[in-house]
């Protein structure tokens, strides 16, 4: 393998001559489009309206906890041991 004693001296040469070419270009903007749009799919119509429909809703149903509650105080709430262990296998589902 050859080594030339000069080969500093070219790589600072050809980095000055890379530097000088790129000042002198011409940055050109690209063109854009008057507006962009989406179409969205009626299936993702749906969703989006699903979704902004249950962001309103709150997180417990307060009228729901309320009849549990009283049925638990007047000793009205019963569930069997089939509900229950029903309840508890779909739970282990999830």
């Amino acid at each position: 393998m050859r080594i030339n004693s000069n080969a500093p001296g070219n790589v600072g040469k050809l980095y000055q001559t890379n530097q000088t070419q790129a000042g002198q270009t011409e940055v050109k903007p690209a063109k854009v489009a008057a507006h962009d749009s989406v179409q969205l799919s009626d299936q993702a119509q749906a969703i989006y309206k699903m979704i902004k429909e249950t962001k309103d809703l709150p997180d417990i149903r307060q009228e729901k906890v309320a009849q549990i509650k009283d049925a638990i105080t007047n000793n009205t709430y019963n569930v069997t041991p089939q509900q229950l262990a029903a309840k508890m296998l779909l739970s282990e589902k999830e």
